[in-house]
């Protein structure tokens, strides 16, 4: 009746690319895994046996996908600093698990830092941005508990696209605490916006998906609705 990926963002990721195609699949999450930010999105509680009684409850609702370069992403994939931010926190994480990795992650990658010269298409038009970073989001949250898209739906068959301006590393730094409250969206060097399709070019420039670095530039996302369900809790 259901496929249940047990673990973290990776492990979800992982599950839904080996789902057939089939729109009638349901996907149950238990997150034990260390970030959990599809659950955060989904607002699973993080007790696993609390998961577990959400799970057996099955209350399901349509989700959508995004697609990059032909690859699922449940969550959120980029491009910028916060896919070096990924490298650096996985290597962190052999020693220091938990969102403290990826903390250490963003230090570590602001300290190297140089702006990404990006040209971006959608419906609307193509434009280009020096940017620290882009993040095209099915969810709301990435690295631990960031809430890089606060306005991103899971079935409204859209992309929340958070495009972060070049700014100085001090501004880095000042910028990272507003992002777990979504604080980010009221600065002047945010863009915030939506689309169905999105291809971003960038010399040099990794591609981070639900955690995990895919390849490089360029990008080619676009969103699949209503491609599976997701047991969610009872509202």
């Amino acid at each position: 009746d259901v496929v249940v990926a047990v673990g973290g963002d990776g492990t979800v990721s992982e599950v839904v690319n080996g789902i057939p195609e089939n729109r009638d699949t349901v996907l149950g999450v238990l997150p034990v895994g260390t970030g959990n930010d599809f659950a955060r999105t989904l607002k699973l509680p993080l007790e696993l046996d609390e998961a577990v009684r959400i799970l057996l409850g099955m209350n399901i609702i349509p989700c959508d996908l995004g697609v990059v370069n032909g690859r699922y992403f449940i969550n959120v994939a980029s491009v910028g600093l916060d896919s070096q931010v990924v490298i650096e926190a996985n290597k962190i994480k052999k020693s220091i698990p938990g969102s403290v990795a990826y903390i250490l992650g963003v230090f570590k990658a602001v300290n190297g830092y140089k702006p990404y010269d990006l040209e971006i298409q959608t419906e609307q038009g193509t434009v280009s941005r020096q940017a620290t970073l882009i993040a095209v989001a099915n969810g709301s949250y990435y690295g631990g508990g960031m809430k890089i898209a606060p306005r991103a739906r899971i079935n409204d068959g859209l992309l929340d696209i958070c495009l972060v301006r070049n700014m100085p590393r001090n501004r880095i730094i000042a910028l990272f605490p507003l992002l777990f409250s979504g604080g980010h969206l009221k600065r002047p060097e945010v863009e915030y916006f939506n689309a169905e399709k999105i291809k971003v070019f960038c010399e040099k420039g990794f591609i981070n998906s639900d955690g995990d670095i895919i390849g490089e530039c360029p990008a080619d996302m676009h969103i699949e609705p209503n491609a599976l369900r997701v047991v969610v809790p009872e509202e």
